[in-house]
């Protein structure tokens, strides 16, 4: 059985190894993560698929330049995380340069006709500004994604190729989650750990290896055997796979 982890951190541990020879996305938001996310998938060839964004916690306008030079010359997989963070006072007041930062990802995804990472907290209503350049893409990921099952299929109804990753928030009872992983078509579902963030309550980090406990999670929230999940792993290749570039 493969559990594909459709998001996570590989180059922010100590020291990382895949669970299970599973396939992973991993972001990277700085050079230095890039770099060693790099080294990272030459060690584990197969495995890694790799993303590059500005993130809406830090929308420092100098990484699109990074992140054109990494699409340019190393042919990330997606673009991502990338998106708004309205959760926070703080992440509000930079509101403009979280918009700045979007629009330039979000041209360059389609650009380099990559797969698009959204990151969206409080904010639902400035991704669905954005449907006309959204459907354009060739598949749009929702990381940890909160809001309802009638909002996610709005969004499908919007023409966009959009997926919904659920992580550990599956595990901590978070309603909308477990609503939508229950009810929204599996062919619209991905699986992630977000490692080594989303703890639960007294977790020092979230490991590699708690993907087996989402997938575990959700068969039991659609009762079914976790070996008929295969239509996840189906849906992580459709979104990262070489033939996406």
């Amino acid at each position: 059985m493969i559990y594909s982890d459709a998001h996570i951190h590989c180059s922010v541990y100590d020291s990382w190894q895949p669970f299970e020879n599973s396939p992973v996305c991993s972001a990277a938001h700085s050079e230095k993560e890039w770099e060693k996310l790099c080294l990272l998938k030459k060690q584990y060839p197969g495995l890694i698929y790799t993303s590059f964004g500005v993130h809406p916690q830090n929308p420092d306008h100098s990484l699109v330049f990074t992140l054109e030079k990494i699409l340019k010359t190393q042919h990330p997989d997606a673009v991502g995380e990338a998106g708004f963070d309205l959760f926070t006072a703080e992440y509000k007041e930079n509101i403009k340069k979280q918009e700045d930062v979007w629009y330039a990802q979000l041209e360059l995804a389609q650009q380099y006709n990559k797969p698009l990472i959204i990151h969206c907290r409080k904010a639902l209503d400035k991704i669905f500004a954005s449907s006309a350049q959204l459907r354009t893409l060739k598949a749009v990921v929702f990381h940890s994604y909160s809001y309802s099952p009638e909002e996610a299929a709005s969004l499908r109804k919007k023409g966009i190729n959009a997926y919904f990753s659920f992580g550990k928030p599956l595990l901590n009872n978070h309603k909308n989650a477990l609503r939508c992983a229950s009810l929204l078509p599996l062919e619209w579902i991905l699986l992630e750990t977000d490692g080594p963030y989303q703890t639960l309550k007294d977790e020092l980090m979230t490991i590699p290896a708690d993907i087996f406990s989402v997938y575990t999670q959700l068969s039991s929230l659609r009762s079914i055997r976790v070996e008929d999940l295969n239509q996840v792993n189906i849906n992580f290749m459709n979104v990262y796979s070489s033939s996406f570039e």
